[in-house]
C-alpha cells in the first residue's frame, strides 16, 4: 500500500493543535463601580421612581464611602409636593427624615472617612417605627405619629440635601449598592448583608422587593461631577449553566491521551477510516518522524 505522507502529517498537526486547546475560563462580568460625587450642590443624581411598591413598608440600603467630615452631609434625599423631606439620610447619623419629621442619632455612630460603611434605614405605615442601622447593627428607632403611606409623586435626589444651601449637607462621598426594598427587612437579613461584604451580590437574594435598584440608578442621569469609579471590588465570575458544563466536558479532547487515541475517535477526521487502516498507519509512525 501506498501512502500519501503529506495528507497524514496534515491530519497529524491538525490533531496536535486540538490537544492544545484547552477549555475557555467561565467569562467574568464587568468590575462593580461605584458613584463618586462632586463637593457642590450641581453634582447629583436625580429621578423619580415608581413609589407605589415601597409606599407602605420600605427599606433603604447602601455601602457609604464617607470622604468629607460633618454629622449632616446628605445621600439620599426624597422630595414631594407636601414634604420637602419626605425622607432624608445623613451619613453619620444626623439626618434620618420622614414625612419632614426626624431623629438625630449622631451620637450613636462614629463613622470614620474614607471607609465603607453598610447604612440602612427602614419604616412601615403598620407601626410607624424607623430603624436605623450601621454595619450591621441598629443604632436607634424611633416611632412617628404620621403613618400616612409616602407620596407617589416627587423625586429621589442623590448627594446632597434637597432642600438646604448649606455646604455642610454636601455629600462629597461614595455609593455603592444603594437598593430600596419593599418591606422592612429584618434584624437578621440586615446583619446578614454586612457581613456578607461589599463585594457580594447577596441584595439580589431579595429581588422580589428590590424595587428601586442599584443597577437602574448607574443607568440614571448623572449632573455635574458624578461619576462611577473602581469601587475595589472584583469582577464577579459569571456561573455556567449545569448543562453547559456537563456538554463541555464531553466534548473536551484530553492532553493526556495519546495521539492515537485521539486518531481513533472518527469525528477529528473529514473522512470514515477503520480501525484497521489507522493501525496500518500507525506502522509508518517511525517513517513520518524523520
Amino acid at each position: 500500500m501506498k501512502l500519501n505522507t503529506s495528507i497524514f502529517r496534515s491530519r497529524t498537526i491538525a490533531v496536535f493543535l486540538l490537544l492544545m486547546v484547552l477549555p475557555a475560563p467561565a467569562a467574568s462580568g464587568d468590575t462593580p463601580k461605584s458613584l463618586q460625587f462632586g463637593r457642590t450642590f450641581s453634582d447629583y443624581v436625580k429621578f423619580t421612581p415608581d413609589m407605589s411598591r415601597v409606599k407602605n413598608a420600605l427599606t433603604i440600603c447602601s455601602w457609604v464611602k464617607k470622604m468629607l467630615s460633618g454629622d449632616y452631609r446628605s445621600w439620599f434625599s426624597r422630595t414631594t409636593g407636601s414634604h420637602q423631606y419626605e425622607l432624608l439620610i445623613s451619613d453619620a447619623g444626623g439626618f434620618n427624615y420622614i414625612h419632614s419629621d426626624s431623629v438625630d442619632f449622631k451620637d450613636s455612630v462614629t463613622v470614620p472617612l474614607n471607609t465603607w460603611t453598610h447604612q440602612c434605614q427602614s419604616w412601615s405605615t403598620s407601626t410607624g417605627q424607623m430603624r436605623v442601622y450601621y454595619n450591621g447593627t441598629m443604632i436607634g428607632t424611633k416611632t412617628f405619629s404620621d403613618r400616612a403611606p409616602l407620596e407617589e409623586d416627587g423625586y429621589i435626589l442623590l448627594g446632597h440635601d434637597s432642600g438646604s444651601q448649606n455646604e455642610g449637607d454636601q455629600f462629597g462621598g461614595q455609593l455603592l449598592k444603594l437598593n430600596v426594598f419593599g418591606r422592612v427587612l429584618t434584624d437578621e437579613e440586615i446583619a446578614g448583608m454586612y457581613s456578607a461584604g461589599m463585594c457580594s451580590e447577596v441584595e439580589k437574594n431579595y429581588d422580589d422587593v428590590r424595587f428601586i435598584t442599584w443597577e437602574r440608578i448607574l443607568s440614571e442621569t448623572k449632573t455635574g461631577n458624578v461619576s462611577e469609579v473602581e469601587s475595589g471590588c472584583p469582577a464577579p465570575v459569571e456561573e455556567e449553566e449545569e448543562g453547559e458544563e456537563e456538554e463541555e466536558e464531553e466534548e473536551c479532547v484530553c492532553p493526556t491521551h495519546s495521539m492515537w487515541d485521539v486518531l481513533l475517535e472518527e469525528k477529528y477526521l473529514k473522512q470514515n477510516l477503520t480501525e484497521e487502516k489507522l493501525t496500518e498507519l500507525k506502522s509508518f509512525w517511525t517513517i513520518l518522524g524523520e
